[in-house]
């Protein structure tokens, strides 16, 4: 069955909305780019002033045309836009390709944007844009666009989706190295989101990886359900995603909100799904461009041969800066290089490979790189050495690149370490020949990153019925949480113990006297936390006494949290030390409810790294994120501290995980901070719950 944007990414036949002969205008370039292709479909022109246009009649509307075409291509706007569209709508045409950005000044609610959503929407029928340059298809030909794109360009196994209209001509326009079978500029998306494009191109038999530039989510479903066809099928995901520094968590309440925004979540998805995320546009089409070269590695390190000892030196420091591995070479492999080097040049991997005034330089640089690939431990090799466009000190080295490309399975990359070199004629001869080039070491190194840890199976989705809680306790709590705004510490700790999670014990008091007794049920030491409604972080207002000895100390605690807070506190046992943990929750409102982990107390805040992952994890998931954070090290212990329970933290980690999960339709935020970890297991001192729905009550107080 064809896919449902078959007939917009493949048209058979073009109307052009707003055809015109004047040059350079939208419509008159639309129609020579499909021209001066060679598009063999029928291409139509509308617009009632014309009788005829370049050489065929001209229609009047999309009414006056003999057939249904596949593809409408509007190149006006506004009202008149509006009323050709919703001819479009009823004729059942294809698909739409918006340019105009569908902003009109004084314009009746609902607005444009919104009636062409919903028009689009109720006929079922795909629209790229509006806001859009449009699409290019290079496996057929197809170029529906107001501007030019390379016209000896090959197709290539590049699938781009864009919402930068302009990024479309920075990237398809430009350097040829990049060959794509699909560029969509998707703009505002009013009937077809980047998912459904993800999930055209991952059906066609032409692509190889796909680039993203992403400035947001707008069908999660169809994104996520994309990413896992791809992710099935070993097509890599490769995507930058623009505004990721505006927080969603500016008004949380809880700390474990006010730490993850929605970049986190999406990096998050990005990795149970095994996509790719890139810090700029350069890598992500460089990381692009190794994928569409059919390259792929197994296990090892990078293998690399320089022409220059500084070059080298800097290489090593930005591959450690951006957690390359180097290959750890063999002893029959030094030995190679051994033979090869001149006197003073290390047999060593990366290589410095230039002797004295380059003497024997392709015999060296062949049979070093031919060992470095035959290498047990080498994933790939790179060559870099210092060459321009219609210039090399040793053009013997572009013989070496070709040879050692042929030999074996091993992937080569081919770089100048300066971004700024000429190269491009040189670079896309090469690419094009299956060598890929590359300007500037640092973005070449962070690409070669992605290809090396590219998993094409990503974490995997856990799931949390394996924990078998209690289906009446979950009906319980999800009635109770739908009808508050807001959860006390004595709540959020029955919450967590009604669900096994190892809570501490406490006792409520009102007067000094109620203290004692709990006291005495307790145990000295203990801990006097404030109870009072409406104070979510105690440390903030000095409202937690720790260490409590005996009467006298509780007293003269009991009585500053009266007098400064009020009469309501919490008497619990003193929690022998160990290493505070904060572990979390934050629902969010497209991808669900994150686990997060970072060190606990009130260090949460003041360091700025912790480890997030979509709920449920797993041991593995768990551990992953321990090892992310200083609470690797800190649970093993430092400086003469004994290690603590490991374990049972990620047996929190994970069952807490599943709890969030069960109920994520009733809660936005959850904070553990601390949960104490010790050699006898871990503890959860302090509990803070913000449920989802506004109310009244509290379960301990009905």
């Amino acid at each position: 069955m064809a896919h449902w944007l078959d007939r917009l990414l493949n048209p058979q036949s073009i109307a052009i909305v707003g055809a015109s002969a004047r040059v350079g205008s939208l419509a008159a370039s639309t129609h020579r780019q499909l021209s001066d292709s060679g598009y063999r479909g029928s291409i139509y022109s509308v617009n009632p002033r014309y009788q005829s246009l370049h050489g065929q009649p001209c229609y009047a509307s999309l009414n006056d045309l003999p057939v249904v075409p596949d593809l409408v291509v509007y190149a006006i706007s506004g009202l008149a836009m509006e009323q050709s569209f919703d001819q479009a709508m009823t004729l059942k045409v294809g698909g739409v390709v918006i340019y105009a950005a569908n902003y009109l000044a004084d314009d009746a609610e609902p607005k444009l944007l919104e009636r062409l959503r919903r028009k689009a929407q109720q006929a079922a029928i795909p629209v790229c844009g509006g806001n859009s340059m449009g699409f290019y298809n290079y496996d057929r030909n197809i170029r529906i666009s107001f501007d030019s794109p390379p016209a000896a360009r090959p197709a290539g196994h590049i699938g781009l989706i864009l919402h930068s209209g302009s990024g479309m001509t920075y990237l398809a326009n430009n350097d040829a190295r990049f060959c794509f079978n699909y560029v969509i500029a998707s703009g505002q998306e009013i009937n077809a989101s980047v998912g459904d494009y993800m999930d055209y191109l991952v059906e066609q038999d032409s692509t190889r990886v796909i680039a993203i530039v992403l400035e947001a989510v707008r069908d999660v479903p169809a994104f996520l359900a994309a990413l896992d066809r791809a992710c099935r099928k070993s097509i890599p995901v490769v995507i930058l995603r623009l505004g990721c520094t505006e927080k969603s968590a500016r008004l949380a309440t809880s700390h474990s909100g006010a730490i993850v925004g929605d970049y986190e979540a999406f990096v998050a998805v990005c990795e149970r799904h095994g996509t790719i995320l890139c810090h700029d546009v350069d890598e992500m089409i460089i990381t692009a461009m190794l994928f569409a070269a059919g390259f792929r590695v197994g296990g090892g390190g990078l293998a690399s041969m320089l022409d220059s000892g500084g070059m080298r030196e800097q290489m090593i420091d930005l591959a450690e800066e951006h957690g390359v591995r180097f290959a750890q070479i063999a002893p029959q492999t030094t030995r190679v290089l051994r033979e090869h080097l001149e006197a003073g040049l290390e047999a060593v991997n990366p290589m410095d490979g230039m002797g004295h005034l380059g003497n024997n330089i392709y015999q060296t640089f062949i049979e070093c790189g031919k060992a470095l690939l035959d290498d047990a431990d080498s994933a790939l090799l790179s060559f870099e050495f210092e060459f321009r466009d219609g210039f090399s000190h040793y053009p013997e080295l572009f013989e070496v690149a070709k040879e050692l490309a042929a030999y074996g399975d091993k992937p080569l990359v081919l770089i100048n370490s300066c971004s700024f070199t000429t190269i491009h004629q040189t670079a896309a001869e090469l690419t094009a020949q299956g060598i890929p080039v590359i300007n500037g070491i640092d973005v070449a190194l962070r690409a070669i990153f992605n290809l090396m840890n590219y998993q094409p199976v990503g974490e995997g989705v856990v799931s949390p019925t394996a924990n078998n809680f209690d289906q009446a306790a979950i009906a319980r709590w999800s009635s109770h949480l739908a009808s508050v705004e807001s959860c006390d510490e004595v709540t959020s700790l029955g919450l967590m113990a009604d669900f096994d999670l190892p809570a501490v014990t406490f006792h409520i008091a009102q007067t000094l006297d109620e203290a004692c007794v709990a006291a005495a049920t307790c145990g000295y030491p203990l801990v006097l936390k404030t109870a009072v409604t409406g104070v979510a972080h105690k440390s903030d207002h000095d409202g937690v006494k720790v260490g409590i000895a005996d009467r006298q100390q509780l007293e003269v605690a009991y009585r500053d949290l009266q007098t400064r807070l009020g009469d309501r506190v919490l008497v619990m046992p003193m929690v022998p030390s160990g290493v505070e943990v904060s572990v979390g929750m934050k629902n969010d409102p497209q991808y669900g409810p994150m686990v997060i982990v970072a060190c606990g107390g009130v260090l949460v805040e003041l360091l700025a790294e912790r480890a997030f992952k979509l709920a449920p994890v797993d041991d593995l998931q768990a551990n992953a994120m321990i090892e992310q954070t200083k609470l690797a090290s800190l649970l093993s212990g430092v400086r003469g501290q004994a290690a603590v329970d490991r374990q049972a933290l990620v047996d929190l980690v994970v069952r807490f995980s599943a709890l969030v999960v069960v109920l994520s339709d009733s809660i936005d935020e959850i904070d553990l901070n601390p949960v104490i970890v010790n050699q006898s297991g871990c503890t959860i001192v302090d509990a803070l719950v913000v449920p989802a729905a506004a109310g009244l009550g509290d379960i301990r107080e009905q």
